[in-house]
């Protein structure tokens, strides 16, 4: 998907994702995901609603277990929405499929 047409959610994903294993640094996050400036609002966002927290003496964000939840179910989405989606193309008829 073209990372400039990403939702919300797709792009809170994102960032869980990028800091799951080791935890991350904000560079770290940033070059995996968007911008500093775009990315520092949902830093905020997500320490407010507890799914990730930054350890000071790391200097490195980490997933907590909510965040982990998040990440899980973020994932069954995008399995549910990728299988439909197939499906509905694997249902298309010949005729409506979109000229090369």
């Amino acid at each position: 998907m073209n990372r400039s047409n990403r939702s919300k959610h797709e792009i809170v994903s994102d960032i869980l994702r990028a800091i799951e294993t080791d935890g991350a640094t904000i560079s770290e996050i940033q070059y995996k995901t968007i911008s500093y400036q775009h990315l520092k609002r949902y830093l905020i966002y997500l320490v407010q609603n507890e799914l990730i927290i930054y350890t000071k003496t790391e200097k490195r964000f980490r997933v907590t277990q909510r965040g982990l939840c998040a990440i899980d179910t973020y994932t069954k989405l995008d399995e549910l929405l990728v299988r439909k989606t197939q499906h509905k193309i694997m249902q298309t008829p010949e005729y409506f499929t979109p000229f090369p």
